[in-house]
């Protein structure tokens, strides 16, 4: 009914009918506010950015091909603007050594709820106690949780933990007393009484607990909730949507949905949950058929609700290409065609939507064609639809202010995907030519120099020359292919072709032509690496470094003013990231080379994760130095930092000189050459 209501209400509105339109801010204002708010975290911006959501729905109105979609519509209307005005904010670096706790030591239960009401105050409060919470050593904390929120006595608390009652006691006396009363009814008010009438409250709970809690008693606590939920409240989209969210903020996210409230979500087509049901069906699906029919059925949702902007929509498609890609699913060739055309479609509407440059699309389609040898001849017009988009003033700002990007490297990866189309269709001397005059920048750090897109060039350059037979260019290219770290596989039989064909002595045996080859080459990589050596070590950034003040698990506070006088390494991650924890061992040579250095300070800062996690964490890889918590990413954000994992270099007058994502460690460098250049200093 709710649908058909927005239905006539639409109708009216573009008859002409204003009184109409304002029933239908009515009736989402509130909703579309909260969610605003929540996405850029400030009350009153997000009032003003409402009223132009519904200005701009006013607007453009006419153009909704699907008014049941109205709802899904106006949502993509929020996020969009709401990105626009977190694009056009500029990110305040500030030091986090009095903030937030500072701030908080001020507050009172009264004064905060006498500045906003119950319903629009939740995701403060969540914040807030939870900051409040982190203040806490772990035991202290885990007693206080334990007896608000379980609402258990101190000798049942002391059965769970496996200590005294007069210990639990005097860790929930400790507690109190770093608290003021104020602070402790907020905590009391927010774990105390289990409001499961609204929705919102439900979704901060259960993030609060599952951060704070251990897995076994998070669980406990959440499983039960949602139950409840389940029983008191008519089953809407709403409420499915709220208890399947439960579920997900749990360590093992998808896997501890129930099929039964999937089946229930089923029962809503075009809605949030529907996707999200489908998606959990075939993350849980052992069979491979089964998973491309759910991905197949988010795709075919997503274009009947005329969503194409939905990052699922876009993610479908992306993971139906990785089936074939595994071989895990057979497809033919005309299926494959009208695949990617579909994936370039969801892409193009994900970048729209995302402010992503458009030529990211183009380029991956074209990447999955070659990959699959489908259709080649569309490629060229895909290529052409790129450098046309990159020649628009749009592209280039979303290209360098954006996402970082150069208007002049992606005109080269454009023209060498040109030279590979050449290269699958053994037009030798086109390739070569393209290859040659787009040649990538791998000297920008030692991650590209060993690249896997490097190693691949090195190997289409070797063949292309072997085509026209340019023999010193093949002989020289496949030995950087061949004697890379992690060599292409096709490299060696090049090279045995190489030496069929060149003059040489008649003593000269295969094993001898690769020894010499393999000589060659490590006097080649050494001049590269110390090129990337002195790039790296000279491009310095000459910035003050943003203070923190952080925890261990064990309740030690470390700040990075503690440390001035040294030179600091940040390792900023998440245990959940494979590539974070594929780093670690590099990490330790690093840690291994300074360790007896008492001017050099290794910390590791794990952003948003659970206690549990980090001591997974820090337990399965033995981690020798420190890990601080940073459950809400204020490193991250102080550092500006989009992408873990990251590392931070900071010199021992506390000044940034190093960092990015690109600073991949292998055997310890480039980390190293930085430490030792700050050292130096």
């Amino acid at each position: 009914m709710e649908r058909e209501d927005d239905v006539q209400l639409i109708h009216r509105i573009l008859s002409g009918n204003d009184e109409a339109f304002n029933v239908l801010v009515r009736k989402y204002e509130k909703n579309i506010h909260a969610r605003v708010w929540r996405k850029i975290g400030d009350f009153h911006h997000a009032e003003e950015i409402t009223q132009d959501i519904f200005l701009q729905a006013y607007k453009k109105l006419s153009t909704l091909k699907d008014p049941n979609q109205f709802a899904g519509w106006l949502y993509a209307v929020a996020n969009r603007l709401c990105i626009d005005w977190m694009r056009k904010q500029k990110p305040a670096v500030q030091s986090l050594e009095d903030t937030p706790v500072r701030a908080i030591d001020n507050l009172t239960y009264e004064r905060y709820v006498s500045e906003q009401c119950e319903s629009e105050a939740i995701e403060r409060r969540y914040e807030i106690v939870e900051v409040l919470l982190k203040k806490l050593p772990e035991g202290e904390r885990t007693v206080m949780m334990l007896y608000y929120l379980s609402e258990m006595r101190a000798k049942e608390i002391g059965k769970v933990l496996g200590v005294s009652v007069n210990t639990i006691r005097s860790r929930l006396h400790r507690a109190r007393n770093r608290l003021k009363a104020d602070q402790e009814l907020l905590i009391q008010g927010f774990l105390g009484s289990v409001q499961l009438t609204d929705l919102e409250v439900c979704d901060s709970r259960w993030h609060l607990i599952a951060k704070m809690f251990s897995e076994a008693e998070a669980r406990k606590t959440i499983l039960r909730e949602i139950e409840s939920l389940l029983r008191i409240h008519p089953e809407t989209p709403e409420v499915l949507s709220t208890a399947y969210w439960g579920y997900m903020s749990l360590p093992g996210r998808t896997k501890n949905v129930p099929n039964s409230l999937f089946d229930k979500m089923l029962q809503y087509p075009r809605t949030e949950g529907y996707q999200a049901a489908l998606l959990g069906l075939a993350e849980g699906s052992e069979d491979i058929h089964q998973k491309w029919h759910y991905y197949q059925r988010v795709i075919d949702e997503c274009t009947a609700s005329d969503v194409p902007g939905n990052s699922w929509y876009f993610g479908a498609y992306q993971h139906i290409l990785w089936l074939v890609e595994d071989d895990l699913f057979q497809a033919s060739d005309d299926y494959l065609d009208e695949l990617i055309d579909g994936y370039l479609k969801a892409h193009l509407s994900f970048c729209q939507e995302t402010q992503q440059r458009f030529s990211w699309a183009y380029t991956e389609a074209v990447k999955w064609r070659l990959k699959f040898n489908i259709r080649l001849d569309k490629t060229y017009e895909i290529l052409d639809r790129a450098e046309t988009r990159l020649g628009e003033a749009e592209e280039q700002k979303w290209l360098v202010e954006h996402n970082g990007g150069s208007v002049e490297k992606v005109y080269k990866k454009i023209s060498r995907l040109r030279a590979e189309i050449s290269f699958r269709q053994e037009r030798w001397k086109e390739s070569y030519d393209g290859f040659v005059a787009n040649a990538p920048d791998y000297l920008e750090s030692l991650s590209e120099r060993f690249s896997e897109d490097t190693i691949d060039y090195f190997y289409m350059l070797a063949r292309s020359a072997e085509g026209i037979e340019d023999w010193e260019t093949a002989r020289r290219s496949y030995a950087d292919a061949h004697f890379a770290p992690t060599p292409h596989v096709e490299a060696r039989a090049g090279l045995e072709r190489v030496y069929d064909q060149i003059e040489r002595r008649s003593t000269d045996t295969l094993d001898a032509f690769l020894k010499d080859l393999e000589g060659e080459y490590r006097i080649r990589e050494d001049a590269d690496r110390e090129k990337i050596r002195q790039r790296l070590i000279t491009s310095r950034l000459n910035r003050k470094a943003p203070g923190f003040r952080l925890q261990t698990l064990q309740g030690e506070t470390y700040t990075l003013s503690a440390v001035s006088g040294k030179v600091v390494l940040l390792d900023i991650g998440s245990s959940r990231t494979r590539v974070h924890n594929r780093q670690i061992p590099e990490v330790k040579i690093v840690y291994e080379r300074f360790s007896k250095n008492d001017d050099v300070v290794i910390l590791g800062i794990n952003s948003g994760i659970t206690t549990r996690q980090v001591r997974k964490f820090i337990d399965g890889h033995q981690v020798p130095w420190p890990i601080l918590l940073d459950p809400h990413g204020e490193v991250r954000k102080a550092y500006q930092i989009i992408g873990v994992p990251c590392f931070i270099l900071i010199d021992k007058v506390g000044n940034w000189q190093y960092g990015g994502g690109d600073l991949d460690p292998i055997s310890g460098q480039p980390l190293i050459w930085m430490i030792e250049a700050l050292l130096s200093d």
